[in-house]
């Protein structure tokens, strides 16, 4: 077995030991029986408005818990660390891609465990219901891209700041910042559904590629440049 995928499954079986996430699984499993609940009882509001609100408020709660997940990369005593990749003889390289790829499908994983079963629970009880099967499957990409994009930028900085806390509130502000901003581009207003713009038409089925590109290409970008940018910073590392 090579060194990549031996930290690999290492990272896997830590991240499946942490209370963090299967605290995160918890909340959010319960977040979303809890629209699944609504939608079914609720016919005020369709049923896309309410699996859209459930989608920006877990990605805006649960990307707080993705920086904790990811960047506990960064939290490691230097010592050890050093100790780790010489017993393991493995590059830096290996090191920062084995914790990408765990970091990442962690989370993807736990998303997919809690958006896919919400939303199609949606579809098939709710009493308005005006959702796509497709709709949901780009809505599952872009919760998917945006999270990959946060574990990338997680793991990059906790590989120049050692700091955990600091990395923390780096990313944070980086992030939410961000978010912020890509919410108020597509926003038609300050309204419940103002705020949400055009995800319930997305959720719908409609997909207009001359809109979506340039946030496709937006949430690519980082993919490509982090993980070099990461290993670079933590090959500088003294150990």
């Amino acid at each position: 077995m090579t060194p990549f995928m031996i930290l690999l499954e290492e990272d896997l079986a830590a991240m499946m030991r942490s209370w963090t996430v299967w605290m995160w699984l918890a909340i959010s499993g319960a977040g979303g029986l809890a629209g699944v609940v609504f939608a079914a009882t609720f016919d005020q509001e369709s049923t896309s408005f309410i699996l859209g609100w459930f989608l920006l408020l877990y990605v805006a709660l649960g990307s707080f818990m993705v920086m904790i997940i990811s960047s506990a990369s960064g939290g490691i005593d230097p010592r050890t660390l050093g100790d780790s990749i010489i017993s393991h003889g493995v590059t830096p390289a290996q090191f920062v891609l084995s914790l990408l790829t765990a970091r990442a499908l962690t989370v993807l994983g736990m998303s997919l465990l809690v958006i896919t079963p919400v939303a199609f629970a949606m579809m098939g009880g709710g009493l308005s219901n005006d959702l796509a099967s497709s709709g949901i499957l780009i809505a599952l990409m872009y919760t998917g891209l945006l999270f990959t994009v946060l574990v990338f930028l997680s793991v990059t900085f906790s590989a120049v700041v050692t700091n955990t806390p600091g990395s923390l509130a780096m990313i944070y502000i980086l992030w939410y910042t961000a978010i912020t901003m890509l919410l108020t581009i597509q926003a038609d207003g300050f309204s419940p559904s103002g705020v949400l713009g055009r995800i319930p038409a997305l959720l719908q089925g409609e997909f207009e590629w001359s809109l979506h590109f340039p946030f496709l290409v937006a949430l690519f970008f980082p993919l490509v440049v982090l993980p070099p940018l990461g290993i670079r910073m933590f090959g500088q590392r003294d150990f």
